[in-house]
């Protein structure tokens, strides 16, 4: 809102709050104000004087729209944090079994961070990977034999079970240790990386693809249980099922951001370099 109070009309002034003045004051009929707001401006600056003469204390009231600016729209599309206790989640949700299984991928995480991002690769890291076989997984070191030929080189002896060296192979491709096994027969050789910069930013990479997969991991659990929040309909408020969907996504953004800082951490220590 504004006023105008006993002043020379300005040019400067919008289509809406010229047509409006000239229609008010009767200065030109409102029928003529169509052919655009050139000629709108115009023809209200000819009636400036007698405006200003006619009604020296006359004060108009006119409504106008301010947009926001864009810096004023930072935080749109943030939520505030959703109230809901875990008594009451409890009504639709296990809440122990849903923090518990968010914090185990987290720990799992964690876990390869430790075994398959050192700078040094070592026969522990290998052992452990899982192994896809018969449909099953089973750890490395017991569908196969690991030793380290040199400090550059690793073999796998996978003769007692050569049905998994397919298995094999894969699993230390996507372990994200930067490994390249190579096959012959059912023995792999793994050539151990040198400590160079390419190596540790090979390794920085890996540390992203296994946060993003651990992400994936967390929405897929968020998903698993807001599908069983949705099946309380009818059973429960609607305000209940809402909300607690609301916070269950609030608990996995929260875990994703833990995840960020593993994954900020791990880069930070693979790319470090010593001075």
């Amino acid at each position: 809102m504004f006023w105008l109070r006993s002043a020379p009309v300005s040019r400067m002034y919008s289509y809406q709050v010229s047509s409006y003045l000239s229609r008010m004051l009767g200065c030109l009929p409102a029928s003529s104000l169509s052919p655009g707001e050139n000629r709108q401006l115009t023809v209200l600056s000819q009636h400036e004087a007698n405006i200003t003469r006619a009604f020296p204390s006359i004060t108009f009231q006119c409504q106008v729209r301010y947009y926001a600016k864009g810096k004023d729209k930072k935080g749109k599309g943030k939520q505030s944090k959703v109230h809901v206790s875990d008594e009451e989640m409890t009504e639709v949700v296990n809440v122990s079994q849903l923090r518990e299984q968010f914090a185990n991928i987290i720990e799992k995480l964690k876990e390869e961070y430790i075994k398959n991002l050192t700078l040094r690769t070592a026969i522990g890291g290998i052992e452990t990977l899982p192994v896809e076989l018969e449909g099953d997984k089973y750890p490395l070191n017991e569908v196969a034999q690991v030793s380290r030929k040199s400090p550059q080189m690793l073999i796998i002896n996978a003769a007692a079970f050569p049905q998994a060296t397919v298995g094999i192979i894969k699993a230390i491709r996507e372990s994200g240790m930067n490994l390249n096994p190579q096959q012959e027969g059912t023995t792999i050789y793994v050539p151990v990386p040198k400590v160079t910069k390419e190596h540790r930013e090979n390794l920085a990479k890996s540390a992203k693809t296994l946060c993003n997969r651990c992400k994936d991991q967390l929405r897929d659990t968020q998903n698993n249980f807001i599908r069983k929040v949705r099946n309380k309909e009818g059973q429960v408020s609607e305000d209940l099922i809402y909300n607690v969907q609301l916070k269950i996504r609030e608990i996995a953004d929260d875990h994703m951001q833990d995840a960020e800082k593993l994954m900020a951490a791990k880069q930070k220590e693979l790319l470090k370099t010593s001075s």
